[in-house]
């Protein structure tokens, strides 16, 4: 049996969407399936026991429910877990001690305000831990059949597109390799009149550059043996990828993640936190092994 899959659930219909994906990744990888649910510790002691016990009726019924709806060979094994304490160390803790190979998790609340200062708990979970975790957005359907991953020439990326790869994501889908870039030559002739043509050519000059680079990269990742469409275009990484994926009605998104720290994380963001709040298919982020 490979490793457990560990799904993290608030109870809401945004989760149960994610308790399905995971128990038919469960299936499909024949894994242990985790189901954690985590109460809030800031309550009494007395009520926060009673919240345990009644989540555990309720997951327990989700998970039957889920078997009835399987093929005897399909049925999954599972464990439900119910703890007290902060949600994202909680979740973090539960994976590493399980040694899972994945967290999945539903699309969280829109509540910009609140996020801007504290961040999401998905956001948490990934700047905190080291499992990859996949944000379940999709209503229609687990099959996988276009993907599209985030191009960046760094180990980050290398190791998200070994991870989409390990955990199957990679098979038999349609692979659209993006990678975004400013072209910052292009905007310094701009603004020095510079003539167009010059500019163009500068351009193409400088597209053809990234393009080698790219594909010498993937070369080393685990899309070497694989076919796959490479698309080169100036932006932002992360608008572009929600914007592909859309075009290309894709199923999954993978991108890598960065350790960023302090007022820069919380002012600029990142592509993942970008596209974890704006996609509307599934998300794949891959966070740093330290």
């Amino acid at each position: 049996m490979t490793q457990p899959i560990l799904v993290a659930t608030d109870l809401s219909a945004r989760s149960d969407v994610a308790i399905a994906r995971a128990y038919a990744l469960a299936a499909r990888r024949q894994a242990k399936l985790i189901i954690l649910h985590v109460v809030d510790d800031d309550e009494p002691t007395g009520l926060v026991e009673a919240q345990i016990r009644s989540v555990e009726r309720f997951l327990e019924e989700t998970l039957q429910s889920l078997r009835a709806g399987s093929d005897a060979a399909a049925r999954v094994e599972a464990e439900i877990i119910v703890e007290r304490g902060d949600s994202f160390r909680v979740i973090n803790d539960t994976a590493e001690n399980s040694g899972a190979s994945l967290i999945v998790m539903g699309a969280h609340r829109k509540n910009i305000f609140l996020d801007v200062f504290r961040g999401t708990t998905i956001e948490r979970v990934l700047h905190t831990g080291k499992t990859p975790l996949l944000l379940a957005n999709r209503t229609d359907g687990e099959g996988i059949e276009s993907v599209v991953l985030g191009v960046e020439p760094d180990e980050h990326c290398a190791r998200a597109i070994s991870q989409a790869e390990a955990l199957g994501f990679l098979d038999g889908a349609v692979l659209t390799a993006v990678r975004a870039y400013p072209d910052f030559a292009k905007l310094q002739m701009t603004y020095a009149g510079v003539d167009q043509d010059e500019i163009r050519r500068t351009s193409s000059e400088e597209s053809q550059k990234q393009a080698s680079e790219i594909y010498g990269f993937l070369a080393g990742t685990a899309l070497a043996d694989r076919d796959y469409r490479l698309i080169l275009e100036e932006g932002a990484p992360g608008q572009l990828l929600v914007k592909l994926a859309g075009d290309l009605d894709a199923d999954l998104i993978v991108v890598g993640t960065r350790s960023l720290e302090g007022l820069r994380k919380v002012m600029l963001g990142s592509v993942t936190e970008n596209v974890l709040r704006q996609a509307r298919c599934d998300v794949l982020a891959v966070p740093p092994r330290d």
